[in-house]
């Protein structure tokens, strides 16, 4: 007599599985033998089931890691960029000034010149 893990789970009147019409005919030994293989069944299934949750456990485990290498990169690259910012921001007001100097410079030639300009013509005539 093989019963195998589907017979008995069948439910089915096949014969003399643990749950079929010929319940009452089984001996004592049997049922406990059917019961020692579904507890050795259910051990296997909780073992797999174990194994699985190990493996995902290690996988969140490796993500949780990569997420905070990942965070401690974007750290690194938010105080570049801060830096950077500070750097040209300092940079640009630099220019503006040169750009305001440079604007009265020529200015300030400008006036020169036509000052010698009229000197000259008054000179001149």
């Amino acid at each position: 007599m093989n019963r195998g893990f589907s017979d008995w789970d069948s439910g089915g009147g096949g014969g003399d599985d643990l749950f079929g019409n010929n319940r009452g005919t089984l001996t004592v030994d049997e049922l406990r033998t059917d019961q020692q293989r579904v507890i050795q069944e259910q051990d296997r299934g909780l073992d797999a089931i174990s194994q699985s949750l190990a493996r995902t456990k290690r996988m969140a485990e490796a993500i949780g890691d990569e997420v905070d290498d990942q965070n401690d990169l974007i750290d690194d690259i938010k105080d570049k960029a801060d830096t950077v910012q500070g750097k040209f921001q300092k940079e640009n007001r630099h220019v503006n000034m040169v750009l305001e100097k440079s604007s009265t410079t020529m200015l300030w030639v400008i006036i020169i010149i036509l000052f010698v300009v009229i000197l000259l013509i008054l000179i001149v005539f």
